[in-house]
């Protein structure tokens, strides 16, 4: 019994030597390692290649092309420009470009939705790396409750397997019997299981914890430290949901704009410079030289192209229709997510209240149970107690505790949540 009791102690007081982490350690791990953040940064990167694309539409475009062919038979003479019977090898090289000038704005009106769609998926990003910020914070705390209930646990194993070496004194000494012995015997052995069950929640909670952090579950252990949470001269943010619903709001009005342009004309400046090279096949003719051909058939041109869409199977239309709604899709969810905030705010307010009020409760209560676990003990000390009653008033002292411990962490939590929305980063 002994060995066992010294094994579970040696392996609690071991956390000791872990590395030391504060909450804001960990949330600033877990912003650069979680693996959600990271993969939350790579699509901030695709948006913006996306919005490169876009612009890259407003750009020239330059081509060069060439061409070569050996004609038999009936055919055109490059020279004479009529038809004959010979053999021609002919090769052609052109260089062109085409520059938009007016598309009823649709290019611009696109490149700036795929700015708003870079900034929209930058909150969307943050949105994710809160929600996974306060699921670090909730493990932490949930790491630090469960190291609370070793700890107790642990105390209550001391106290019991010390009134267990008393008892057995009296025993020898007639003032106790062999079935307080058997009884407190039974009460170590359960707080053995005890022990053994909350050090494996521990354990749990610290992979859990690790896993929110993007850690490796096998890596080196950690020991967490509560701090007392500091404020700066941190700027009150607006929440970062209410702000991608209203760029989404922004971006589809401008798609409304960029389908309504699609019913303009186009107008665009085209150019371009070509040239060929020709020679006759076994007839045995004088043909001029590369160079001379390069030169001498050289050609320019330069030109505007005005389009006019008159009917393009109703996409056009369609395609107007739907950004109509999208818009007013938009703003009817940016009104809910304000609506959404607004509640959560109020309900988180009320959580910290009542987290609060819940708290004074239970510390009233410990040092009730506290009190009367004294005077029980002092009873049990002057053989005016069993074994079984100062077991009742150590379990219903350890409940109090375990319960003031997590409306403390309640409390703690609820007003972390309650700044958040008030615009306080989770980062500080």
């Amino acid at each position: 019994m002994k060995k066992s009791i010294i094994f579970f102690l040696c392996a609690i007081s071991a956390m000791a030597a872990e590395a030391q982490m504060t909450l804001q350690d960990c949330l600033v791990y877990a912003r650069e390692h979680a693996h959600d953040n990271i993969i939350n940064r790579l699509d901030i990167r695709k948006s913006q290649l996306d919005k490169d694309i876009t612009a890259s539409a407003m750009m020239p475009y330059l081509g060069f092309t060439t061409n070569g062919n050996v004609s038999f038979g009936r055919n055109i003479d490059p020279e004479t420009n009529t038809y004959d019977n010979r053999k021609t090898l002919s090769t052609g090289f052109g260089l062109s470009l085409s520059l938009p000038i007016f598309d009823g704005l649709v290019n611009i009106n696109n490149l700036k939705a795929a700015k708003i769609a870079v900034l929209r998926q930058i909150k969307n990003a943050q949105i994710e790396e809160d929600k996974n910020s306060l699921e670090v914070i909730r493990a932490f705390y949930n790491v630090s409750y469960c190291k609370t209930m070793v700890e107790n646990v642990r105390q209550q194993l001391e106290r019991d397997s010390t009134d267990l070496e008393a008892t057995r004194r009296q025993e020898t000494l007639g003032t106790k019997s062999g079935a307080d012995v058997a009884e407190l015997e039974a009460i170590v052995a359960t707080d053995i299981y005890e022990l053994t069950n909350q050090s494996n929640l521990l354990a749990k909670a610290y992979i859990e914890l690790k896993g929110y952090m993007g850690m490796q579950p096998t890596s080196d252990p950690i020991d967490l430290i509560e701090t007392e949470r500091s404020y700066g001269n941190e700027e009150l943010l607006l929440n970062p949901e209410i702000e991608e619903a209203e760029y989404a709001l922004r971006q589809s009005s401008l798609n409304l704009r960029a389908a309504k342009g699609a019913y303009s004309p186009t107008l665009s400046l085209n150019a371009g410079v070509s040239t060929s090279y020709f020679r006759m096949i076994g007839d045995g003719s004088p043909v001029a030289n590369f160079r001379d051909q390069w030169r001498n058939n050289m050609g320019q041109y330069l030109g505007l192209t005005f389009s006019m869409p008159l009917f393009t199977g109703l996409t056009t239309t369609k395609r107007l229709k739907k950004a109509y709604v999208e818009v007013e899709q938009s703003r009817r969810r940016l009104e809910k997510v304000r609506y959404d905030i607004e509640k959560e705010t109020s309900e988180a307010a009320l959580d910290l209240k009542a987290a609060n009020e819940e708290y004074e409760a239970a510390s009233s209560r410990v040092r009730a149970e506290e009190i009367a676990h004294r005077a029980l003990r002092r009873k049990y000390e002057l053989g005016m107690s069993s074994a079984i009653d100062l077991y009742t008033s150590s379990a219903k002292l350890a409940q109090a505790r375990a319960n003031m411990e997590g409306k403390r962490i309640q409390s703690i939590i609820a007003e972390i949540i309650l700044d958040y929305y008030h615009g306080m980063p989770l980062i500080q």
